[in-house]
């Protein structure tokens, strides 16, 4: 593991690289956005995720911490689309590293991180696109509008309404979006309302690319030990059938 800094318009993200180098024989590559923490500390769950992946699958794995979330910055006054630029200037970063096939790049995203992740896919190539407790937002207030304002109950009656793709852009991002797409929920969610799981497995235009995995007794955040081992589980089921190593 190597800890970075990744140099984005002006400010800096925080970030780790797990993984060997090798310029030889470029490798797939996982790129992790984790839920929304605001504070100071950079390590999250998705670490764990990462390291493990990078040691048992030999994939090059990145973890990055947005503006406000780990990297310098003013939570009270960022955007969604402040954390776009945080997001794709991360994927930016890891394509156009020599260690890593910058066609063979997936994305794992938790809660608002996943939400991030369909966004990028608009912006970037994917390979995959794994969504667990995905969340979702209105467009409006997307560049104006911080996003401290939107998350949590502050947002729970438009997410539990249902809506279609010309109403989120995350939701007609994976409209669009071409590879596989893997949701992940949790039985005893209490953040992400389900009817926005259906609003995202609706949205999907083509059933074949699309794999919905339900965690049993599972919250939003995955505090117990056994279901962050279940989810790891659950990571390794997907980049085994999907990816060539």
């Amino acid at each position: 593991m190597n800890k970075i800094i990744i140099n984005a318009n002006g400010y800096s993200l925080k970030g780790r690289f797990y993984g060997f180098v090798d310029k030889i024989n470029p490798r797939p590559a996982l790129i992790f956005f984790c839920g929304w923490n605001p504070g100071s500390i950079s390590w999250t769950f998705s670490d764990i995720y990462a390291v493990i992946c990078s040691r048992k699958s030999n994939f090059i794995c990145l973890t990055v911490a947005l503006r406000g979330m780990g990297s310098k910055g003013d939570i009270n006054v960022l955007t969604r689309s402040d954390f776009l630029d945080d997001v794709i200037s991360a994927y930016d970063f890891l394509a156009s590293h020599e260690s890593v096939d910058k066609e063979r790049i997936s994305v794992i995203g938790e809660s608002f991180g996943a939400y991030m992740a369909c966004l990028l896919s608009a912006k970037r190539h994917l390979n995959n696109l794994i969504l667990r407790v995905p969340t979702d937002f209105p467009n409006e207030g997307f560049s104006e509008m911080p996003q401290k304002k939107f998350v949590g109950a502050l947002s729970m009656d438009w997410k539990s309404q249902k809506h279609q793709p010309n109403e989120s852009f995350a939701l007609e991002a994976v409209h669009n979006f071409e590879n596989n797409i893997f949701i992940i929920a949790s039985e005893n969610d209490k953040i992400v309302p389900y009817q926005t799981t259906k609003n995202y497995l609706a949205s999907i235009s083509d059933s074949k690319k699309v794999e919905y995995i339900l965690m049993k007794n599972a919250g939003h955040a995955l505090i117990n030990p056994l279901k962050q081992y279940e989810f790891i589980k659950i990571l390794f089921g997907i980049i085994n059938k999907y990816e060539v190593k």
